[in-house]
């Protein structure tokens, strides 16, 4: 298979002030169409550097991103906003528009009566919050709510950032489930985790804190 994400000649450093710190330098990966590649690091690592470099939120120092043989231009989330990426935040407090539970799901892609989605709103407990206020949810249930929007997403490209950092274990095992069936209906998944149990989940690993960072096989 080719190369579903390419990173060539990629460096990236930030400065403030007198502090300096470079986080990519020189870094050539090659993330292939259909590969599930579980992403860890330290904080500071470079975790979310690499998503906003992906979405193009920031621009590189120098180097390339390429995303299905396109390059990214920095400024503008040109994949998200075309629908080859779909992007789950770790700041759940910033994904919400609606006042409740069922009025943010009919703004969303995500149908409550959806056949394959609806099993999995039903997993993750969203029907027994419709009528809730997106205020009055916890830390779990308001991450819920995002990924049950994030799967009613098609693109070709899924980066979730933390997703399962508020979710109890039956909710976690849910987006297992999840990962699962649309990696094995071909989608390229990059899933950033602090949890050791779930790099086991992906069929490759990005392990941000080696000198020597390289996409290796589980």
């Amino acid at each position: 298979m080719g190369c579903h994400i390419e990173l060539k000649h990629l460096a990236l450093s930030f400065s403030w002030k007198t502090y300096h710190k470079q986080i990519f330098q020189d870094l050539n990966l090659c993330i292939e169409q259909g590969s599930f590649v579980t992403i860890t690091g330290a904080n500071g690592s470079g975790k979310s550097s690499l998503v906003k470099l992906l979405l193009g939120l920031i621009p590189a120092d120098q180097g390339d991103v390429i995303i299905a043989g396109e390059p990214v231009i920095p400024g503008y989330p040109e994949g998200v906003r075309k629908g080859r990426i779909s992007y789950l935040s770790q700041q759940i407090e910033e994904l919400f528009f609606a006042e409740t539970v069922e009025e943010e799901l009919a703004h969303g892609p995500l149908s409550i009566s959806d056949g394959l989605e609806n099993k999995y709103l039903q997993r993750l407990g969203i029907s027994e919050l419709l009528r809730r206020s997106i205020d009055s949810l916890s830390g779990g249930e308001r991450q819920a709510l995002a990924l049950a929007e994030f799967m009613g997403n098609t693109a070709d490209l899924l980066i979730l950032d933390e997703p399962s950092s508020y979710l109890d274990q039956e909710r976690a095992a849910v987006l297992k489930d999840y990962l699962k069936e649309v990696h094995l209906a071909g989608k390229t998944i990059l899933h950033i985790t602090q949890y050791p149990a779930e790099i086991q989940w992906g069929t490759h690993l990005l392990d941000l804190n080696q000198g020597d960072v390289k996409v290796v096989r589980l």
